[in-house]
């Protein structure tokens, strides 16, 4: 099984949870969790301004 990574905050998504979500262009962007996908997609945020993205990926990347 393969192992994504969001791409909003950058956690591994585990296989059989998350999002996908499929632009108009055929690009996949894959969630997390809803939090992630609502803050890319809706809102438009960028996750390198928001703190607890950082405290996400800086554990995700201490779990290597």
């Amino acid at each position: 099984m393969r192992i994504y990574t969001c791409a909003f905050c950058g956690r591994p998504i585990p296989p059989g949870t998350g999002i996908m979500y499929v632009k108009a262009d055929g690009t996949v962007l894959r969630f997390c969790s809803r939090k992630c996908f609502v803050s890319a997609i809706k809102y438009n945020r960028d996750p390198r301004k928001l703190a607890w993205v950082r405290k996400e990926a800086k554990s995700a990347k201490a779990q290597k």
